[in-house]
């Protein structure tokens, strides 16, 4: 009996030696890898690359605008339901078939939203609040009965520049495009236009991440007066640098710097950039194509200068 007791604690002995030679072994294996990565940092190549960021607008629109009023009673009528050109004197519809013509060259639109008179720069751009709540306009029946002095629509001055106030993300790239003191534009995309035209920016101001813009938009097809709702991309302009992902950028006293890899040498590099989408830091200056670089450059703890780095 006591010899069997006596072989069940040397077992229990025994196993107790190998699992702390087991959790040694792991320790020290543990502390050889970390000086290994410390030593032998892992890699990226820089790689050229064109950036250019991309956003989606949303925004309103503005126009000077004119309400026609019926001269007379009578049957509204009118030769086409859509915004269309007229030039002065030009027929815009008729009341019992007596014309009613225009008074100078504009788009005429026989449809109402009921914000005519209302939709003017000075209520809109103030403060950061939503845009008020308007709807599509609301055509004229052709052979409604109209008194006099009722609207028979609206006259949009020709030639005149559309107008759009609209609200976008602050990025380091558009910020870029604004800070142009001289003529500051952004480039955008409709599917109306289908193509990228630049838009003057008119003013800015920022609170928080957001900013609020007023533009001169570069085109005003009649169409676009269905609805004082605009959207369309804003794509800023391309710029050439490097992408590296984000781990291989570090802040030094303010500055952001990367470990650039000579042989079995490094050196810390100042330069300029800004975060990108999904991890990557786009460096503009203080790198080139083809340079290397230490990818976890924050858990890397040695001497810039260290003639031990090995690079394999």
């Amino acid at each position: 009996m006591k010899r069997r007791q006596k072989k069940i604690i040397q077992k229990i002995i025994y196993y107790i030696i190998v699992v702390f030679i087991m959790m040694m072994g792991f320790k020290v294996y543990k502390i050889w890898y970390e000086n290994y990565k410390l030593s032998t940092p892992q890699l990226i190549e820089a790689m050229s690359t064109n950036y250019s960021e991309e956003q989606p607008l949303n925004g309103i629109l503005l126009w000077d605008e004119q309400l026609i009023y019926a001269p007379q009673d009578g049957i509204f009528t009118y030769p086409s339901p859509r915004p269309r050109y007229v030039s002065k004197g030009e027929m815009l519809a008729a009341l019992d078939g007596v014309p009613v013509r225009a008074p100078y060259p504009a788009y005429f639109y026989p449809a109402l939203d009921g914000q005519e008179g209302n939709w003017v720069y000075p209520k809109l751009w103030p403060d950061f609040a939503p845009f008020p709540e308007f709807n599509t306009a609301s055509l004229i029946e052709n052979g409604t009965f109209l008194g006099r002095g009722e609207p028979i629509g609206k006259l949009i001055p020709q030639p005149q520049v559309l107008r759009c106030i609209a609200y976008l993300d602050t990025t380091p790239s558009l910020a870029r495009a604004l800070d142009n003191k001289n003529n500051p534009t952004i480039r955008i995309r409709t599917e109306l236009e289908g193509k990228e035209r630049r838009a003057e920016v008119v003013a800015v101001k920022s609170s928080g991440q957001k900013l609020k813009v007023y533009l001169r938009l570069p085109f005003f097809p009649p169409n676009i007066l269905h609805s004082r709702l605009f959207t369309a991309s804003v794509v800023t302009d391309v710029q050439k640098g490097v992408m590296v992902p984000d781990t291989a950028v570090i802040t030094r006293e303010g500055k952001n710097m990367v470990f650039i890899v000579n042989g079995n040498s490094t050196e810390l590099h100042a330069i300029e950039g800004f975060p990108a989408d999904e991890g990557d830091f786009f460096i503009e200056k203080g790198v080139q194509p083809g340079n290397k670089l230490i990818l976890n450059a924050d858990s890397i703890i040695f001497n810039v200068k260290d003639e031990n780095l090995r690079i394999w």
